[in-house]
């Protein structure tokens, strides 16, 4: 493993992970709501983990290969992409994908996306646009209570259905063996079970803002990273009081497969609506585990990866590859 930092020693399973932070810092009972002009104001759930800001994206398809003068992964792929993007909604879900996705020979993998508590699709959708603007479909549910992970599998269920759909606009357009799953905050819980609950079927995870353990409140939304079977990425931000770094830490120790994870320096739960900081990275992540993309696998992988010499970030490492 590389690493800038040491990794708190942890035991084989979450549980464990949960009782040894809950050692550094108090039990809390419920998410705060975030204060975000978009969210409404906390009411009631059945679930309790904090709200989002994020939002659109444009569409995606194949890359060229990385310029000779290497420019940062991190600039490249936080740049809109080669696609044009084209939105649709259908009744359960709202898709992101490239405009030329009729006529053109790719076949596409798939990104389904967790919404944060309190939030729609809408808060994110500058970001997911940008995915897709890489050559990703991108599908959402429309449900602000994800943190089981049963919308977020179901989500990419539905697309790899429609891949089979003589009538759809996917048909025969999706790499039904490329799917990831991708959450901020309680979607980030959710999209941890979705993997772990998909018999494979999801092969690539990154979650943004993953809460700290205790913060499930309810049993189906806890999360158990030691059952994960594909590569992890880990992202929060410094200054989130809801995934702090012991815990953060500590997620990625426990997760038997390729992982890496960073925080971006003086960065909250709630970040800007097209991803900011975090959205070259997590694109190039995408583009490295969903297509084998060799420019984007500089910021994980060699002698030196990118991510780790980042100083807009700390509490970086990489593992497993």
């Amino acid at each position: 493993m590389t690493s800038r930092q040491p990794l708190l020693p942890v035991g084989r399973h979450t549980r464990t992970l949960i009782l040894a932070a809950m050692i550094v810092m108090p039990m809390a009972s419920a998410f705060p709501a975030p204060a975000l002009a978009s969210v409404p104001a906390a009411g009631p759930m059945a679930s309790a983990f904090p709200a989002p800001a994020l939002a659109s994206v444009p569409a995606a398809g194949p890359v060229a290969p990385a310029a000779p003068d290497r420019q940062p992964v991190s600039e490249r792929y936080a740049a809109t992409g080669p696609h044009a993007v084209t939105s649709v909604a259908v009744p359960g879900y709202q898709l992101f994908h490239p405009a030329d996705i009729a006529t053109s020979l790719d076949r596409h993998p798939v990104v389904t996306f967790g919404n944060g508590s309190y939030a729609t699709y809408k808060q994110y959708e500058e970001l997911l646009r940008h995915l897709a603007s890489w050559g990703f479909v991108v599908v959402v549910a429309d449900s602000s209570v994800t943190g089981d992970g049963t919308e977020i599998l179901a989500a990419a269920r539905y697309v790899l259905a429609e891949n089979d759909n003589p009538e759809s606009v996917f048909h025969d357009r999706i790499d039904v063996a490329r799917v990831a799953a991708v959450g901020h905050s309680q979607g980030a819980g959710g999209s941890i079970n979705a993997s772990t609950n998909s018999d494979g079927l999801i092969t690539s995870t990154a979650v943004l803002d993953l809460p700290d353990p205790w913060w499930a409140t309810r049993p189906v939304d806890a999360i158990d990273v030691a059952r994960l079977t594909g590569p992890v990425f880990y992202l929060t931000g410094s200054d989130d009081p809801v995934s702090t770094a012991i815990p953060q830490a500590a997620y990625h120790a426990v997760s038997p497969v390729p992982a890496a994870r960073g925080r971006l320096l003086g960065v909250g739960h709630n970040w800007p609506a097209d991803g900011g900081g975090f959205r070259g990275y997590l694109t190039a992540w995408l583009r490295f585990t969903l297509t084998g993309d060799a420019d984007a696998a500089r910021a994980f992988v060699g002698p030196a990866p990118e991510l780790l010499a980042d100083p807009l970030f700390d509490g970086t490492a990489v593992k497993g590859w």
